[in-house]
């Protein structure tokens, strides 16, 4: 949190292999991430935790592991994130 008292924003993740849509029918249960920036370097995964729906187009949510630097263990980000565009949303009900 900065001294303002503002959260900052999270880096906007990807998935690192191909683009893919998270819909309850071809949701993957493990993906790979990157950064936009650097979308070549993988940096993390996403694990797919449920879906935000029961019809068949509802969307996958995941929870975004992400290893910070090289030296430091994967972290999880706090919230749920849901796969739209080709990026990760926050997820907000």
């Amino acid at each position: 949190m900065d001294p303002d008292g503002h959260v900052p924003a999270q880096p906007p993740y990807l998935p690192a292999r191909v683009p893919i849509v998270g819909t309850v029918k071809h949701s993957l249960r493990k993906l790979v991430i990157a950064l936009v920036e650097t979308p070549e370097r993988a940096c993390g995964v996403a694990l797919r935790v449920g879906y935000i729906g029961t019809r068949e187009t509802d969307l996958a949510l995941y929870r975004l592991k992400v290893k910070p630097s090289p030296e430091l263990p994967l972290v999880t980000l706090a919230g749920f994130f849901v796969l739209e565009e080709g990026r990760f949303h926050t997820y907000e009900r």
